[in-house]
């Protein structure tokens, strides 16, 4: 239990800490495709300026937009189940657990398809080969490893609800059973007799 604890929070730290990472690569990339410039034109009478403005391809501004998403999503997924069982502000019940499983697993499914596709558009482009542009190179070896943490975050949040690994966080206890942590309502005490009451239906009969 504690170790796929530790292996969690270290796994969302990592996505978080690359997610950054990811993020002032791409926005940094993004300014560069943006940014305006002066060629020269020249007729056959006469030279003149023209400002050229720049534009981003749709891999980087998709990218730039999954790395967000990566950074705030993170954040949320590794504080939210945290803060239930830890804290114990919020009483853990069965369909708050298959909520949070919901939410956590489509999120490291969908992060993951973005950082797989991301890189292997970038590849494509590149036909396998290395860029010249080292920018380039660290963008997708990021995304490459973006791609793998979530993965692995995805297993883990299998395995943790099929009861094969324990937790105490919700969105990764079992679905097999009712949380630990989940309390029944109290049922009313029945009234205990004393001890020196005469059953019911003897005292009928004495009458």
């Amino acid at each position: 239990m504690l170790a796929l604890h530790i292996t969690l929070a270290a796994l969302l730290g990592t996505a978080l800490v690359f997610g950054i990472i990811e993020l002032g690569l791409v926005a940094y990339g993004v300014s560069l495709y943006t940014k305006s410039y002066t060629v020269e034109e020249c007729t056959l009478y006469s030279c003149y300026d023209e400002h050229v403005h720049g534009s981003a391809p749709a891999i980087t501004i998709f990218m730039l937009f999954s790395a967000i998403w990566t950074v705030l999503g993170t954040v949320v997924a590794a504080v939210l189940p945290w803060w239930y069982a830890e804290k114990k502000r919020v009483l853990v019940t069965k369909q708050m657990n298959q909520g949070c499983f919901a939410g956590l697993i489509i999120f490291y499914f969908v992060t993951m398809v973005f950082w797989l596709a991301s890189f292997a558009d970038i590849a494509s482009i590149l036909d396998g080969e290395t860029s010249v542009f080292d920018i380039i190179n660290a963008i997708i070896a990021f995304a490459v490893l973006l791609w793998l943490v979530f993965m692995a975050l995805f297993i883990l949040t299998i395995l943790a609800v099929c009861d094969v690994l324990k937790s105490e966080w919700p969105g990764y206890l079992s679905l097999k059973e009712t949380s630990a942590t989940t309390t029944t309502p109290a049922t009313e005490s029945q009234p205990v007799p004393p001890a020196d009451a005469e059953p019911k239906s003897e005292a009928v009969a004495s009458e």
